[in-house]
């Protein structure tokens, strides 16, 4: 699975070669192209954010939070005016797209700060962002770079019906993140301790959202869609599994906290199908192998979605039967 990094926050500091006077220096915030398509959260937006420049002592020197509607664009770029000292040790923490302003003063209060989302697709002014990086300082050039990280992963789903029978329909309808966290540690890495943590229904696609999936692009391959959630790292919870479906739980200890892809569709073969407004659900867990159950901030997860002959076994996912009917 390919892990990437898509935005950066710089920090630009012009300092002379003597501290006493200081002339301006700026924080600039950059992100990456963009790689949003229609329907999905703007990966690169910067709505608003928060910076705190901490000294080498861990004293706040100085903490900032910018809304929209004060931020200011250069050549495209967010910028902030401040100062800081060459040769001087700094740690920066940064967050975008949160939509208010932090409380901590500490870094001890930044690590341990959990952000809260009202809903599970609370990002339509941006994807939340972080970073924390320690012991930095200006460069030569004049220039700190700190790399944010998003909150989120990105779920990417595809279908290869090249090996369903030819007998068989089967349109997806909805895509529904599982066990989806209503919180993450803003410094990470972190994970949900129970179900109270999680939405009841989770971040999720349908009707025209999902169309994709019922669309072909090549060699039996449907196009993509994209579902998002926040972080959850749960580890390795089984051992020596074999098959996709021998990741499952047999009580239900982890089921709820475990976050998981629930997949409906529309099913008709020559033997089974659907009850008119019915669907047949398949249920899937993330994480890194059939062991682990991580879901990593700033991932990008990439999963075909395999059906194999009547599209019923439970090869590569659960299959929940109980809507089938026979023909």
């Amino acid at each position: 699975m390919k892990k990437i990094l898509f935005c950066f926050l710089i920090v630009l500091a012009a300092c002379s070669q003597e501290t006493s006077s200081l002339p301006d220096s700026w924080v600039i915030l950059s992100t990456a192209s963009p790689l949003t398509r229609a329907g999905d959260p703007d990966d690169n937006r910067i709505s608003d954010y928060n910076l705190y420049i901490f000294n080498a002592f861990g004293v706040l020197e100085e903490r900032v939070y910018v809304p929209s509607r004060a931020i200011r664009l250069v050549d495209g770029k967010v910028q902030y005016r401040t100062t800081l000292l060459r040769d001087v040790p700094y740690t920066i923490v940064a967050a975008a797209n949160l939509g208010y302003e932090l409380p901590f003063r500490t870094l001890e209060e930044a690590r341990e700060y959990r952000y809260h989302l009202a809903y599970p697709d609370e990002f339509s002014q941006g994807i939340p962002m972080a970073a924390c990086q320690e012991g930095v300082t200006v460069g030569e050039d004049g220039v700190l770079e700190v790399e944010l990280e998003r909150l989120m992963a990105r779920i990417e789903l595809t279908i290869d019906r090249s090996q369903l029978q030819s007998d068989i329909d089967f349109k997806v309808t909805d895509v529904r993140v599982g066990a989806c966290p209503s919180s993450v540690l803003l410094m990470g890495p972190s994970k949900v301790s129970g179900p109270q943590e999680t939405f009841s229904l989770g971040y999720g696609k349908s009707g025209n959202q999902v169309s994709a999936l019922n669309e072909g692009a090549n060699a039996g391959l449907s196009r993509s869609v994209n579902v998002y959630l926040l972080e959850n790292c749960q580890g390795n919870l089984l051992e020596n599994v074999q098959t996709d479906s021998g990741k499952v739980f047999k009580d239900g200890r982890y089921q709820d906290i475990c976050s998981y892809i629930e997949l409906k569709a529309q099913y008709h073969s020559s033997t089974y199908s659907t009850p008119v407004g019915d669907r047949l659900i398949y249920r899937f867990y993330l994480g890194e192998d059939r062991n682990n159950f991580d879901v990593v901030r700033n991932t990008w997860y990439r999963i075909t979605v395999c059906p194999v002959g009547d599209g019923l076994q439970e090869s590569s996912w659960r299959v929940n039967k109980e809507s089938l009917r026979g023909s």
